[in-house]
């Protein structure tokens, strides 16, 4: 458990040293988001349908930036070794990693979400289940990025596969969690809100031994 704390603080101060990568990632999603109206206009009754997909994909887009570099920097410098070698089993480095880099990119999209959805003219009822959907799909996003980002880890144009393997698969995500951030009914916890969340239950379940099998055989390749 100490390791495991370790390597969450450690990948936390290493993003607060470059604290200019966090505000990119949201510049990048507030960007995005903010274009949107330009291109097809402020009114409410074009631009409230697409507001909920549109932060998905905006929020999709902006986590997925941050991961082609994920393992990257540990492989090269040495770190991964060290943990192999530590008492810390490369499933619990993984899933201190997702958690990581979900407080790093994920956080603060979901701070920015509310102010975002009133300027695209979300309906305020409409806050609450998209907050708990996002929190859940962003989660589920993060643990798709780690596996990409495992597997592409060494691999030249490694942000290009990742990209083709995690596109694919966060498709369903993207799906329950629009549907989800709009219930039809004041009830919270839908249908699709709980296939959101079995689908992270399922990627928890099996991202983390997945991810440290690629990371174990990039490891071994690259010290040969």
């Amino acid at each position: 458990m100490n390791g495991f704390i370790h390597q969450i603080r450690r990948d936390l101060s290493i993003a607060w040293a470059s604290r200019l990568d966090i505000g990119v990632i949201l510049l990048f999603f507030v960007i995005i988001v903010t274009m949107f109206p330009l291109a097809i206009g402020p009114q409410p009754e074009i631009l409230q349908p697409l507001a909920v997909p549109l932060l998905w994909i905006a929020a999709f887009l902006s986590i997925l930036a941050g991961f082609d570099r994920l393992f990257a920097a540990d492989l090269r410098d040495g770190w991964l070794d060290q943990v192999a070698l530590s008492k810390l089993p490369l499933f619990a480095y993984v899933i201190a990693k997702a958690i990581s880099h979900w407080l790093v990119s994920g956080l603060p999209i979901l701070l920015a979400a509310p102010l975002i959805g009133l300027l695209l003219q979300i309906d305020p009822w409409v806050l609450p289940s998209l907050l708990i959907a996002l929190v859940i799909g962003t989660a589920s996003l993060t643990l798709l990025g780690v596996i990409g980002a495992s597997l592409a880890t060494g691999a030249r144009h490694g942000g290009g596969l990742m990209a083709l393997l995690v596109l694919p698969l966060a498709v369903p995500v993207l799906i329950f969690g629009v549907l989800a951030s709009v219930p039809e009914t004041s009830v919270l916890l839908t249908p699709h809100l709980k296939l959101l969340g079995a689908i992270m239950a399922v990627l928890l379940a099996i991202a983390p031994p997945v991810a440290a099998a690629a990371l174990g055989e990039a490891d071994d390749d690259g010290g040969t």
